[in-house]
C-alpha cells in the first residue's frame, strides 16, 4: 500500500511541475533557438523547466549550484537565465548580482518555492526581469521570457 501512495504522491508532484498543455510548439525551419540557462538545485524542477522550455523551442543548459551556474553563464553565453533564489552554495541574489556585473542586459527570471513580498522586491530591485512562485505557470513564465528576450514587448511581469 505504501508503494501505491508513494506513486500517487510522486505523480501529483510531477503533474504540478510539468503541466505543458497550451505551450506552443516551435515552427519547423525557424531560426536557431535561444539558449536558456536553468540554475536550480531541485532536479525535478530543472527537468520540468527544461521540458517546458524545449517544448517551446528553446535550447537548455542546466546547473545545480550558483557556482556552476555562473561558470555556465560565462562559458555558454545563454540568452536568458531561469534562476532559483535558494541554492546550496550561495543564494540566487548573489548569483543575480554577479550576472548583472558581467552581463547587465542578460534577462534573468527568478523562481522560488518560498515567495515573500520581501524576496520579490529584492529580486526586482536587483534587476530580475520577472519573479515566479514554484510550481510555475509555464505559460506565464514563457510569456515573461519572451518579453525579456524581446525588449520592445510590454514591461516586467511577476506571476505566481
Amino acid at each position: 500500500m505504501d508503494l501505491i501512495c508513494y506513486a500517487i504522491s510522486a505523480s501529483n508532484i510531477f503533474s504540478r511541475y510539468l503541466n505543458v498543455e497550451g505551450i506552443p510548439q516551435p515552427c519547423a525551419g525557424a531560426m536557431p533557438s535561444p539558449l536558456i540557462l536553468v540554475i536550480d538545485d531541485d532536479k525535478l524542477f530543472r527537468w520540468a523547466a527544461s521540458k517546458a522550455l524545449e517544448r517551446a523551442g528553446y535550447r537548455v543548459h542546466e546547473a545545480a549550484t550558483g557556482e556552476d551556474g555562473l561558470a555556465a553563464a560565462r562559458d555558454f553565453h545563454p540568452e536568458a537565465v531561469l534562476l532559483d533564489i535558494r541554492l546550496p552554495d550561495m543564494d540566487g541574489f548573489t548569483v543575480l548580482e554577479a550576472i548583472r556585473q558581467a552581463r547587465p542586459d542578460l534577462p534573468v527570471l527568478m523562481v522560488t518555492a518560498d515567495p515573500t513580498p520581501k524576496t520579490r522586491r529584492q529580486a526586482l530591485r536587483l534587476g530580475a526581469n520577472a519573479y515566479f512562485e514554484k510550481p510555475c505557470e509555464w505559460a506565464s513564465l514563457l510569456a515573461a521570457l519572451s518579453q525579456a528576450l524581446h525588449p520592445s514587448s510590454p514591461p516586467r511581469h511577476s506571476g505566481g
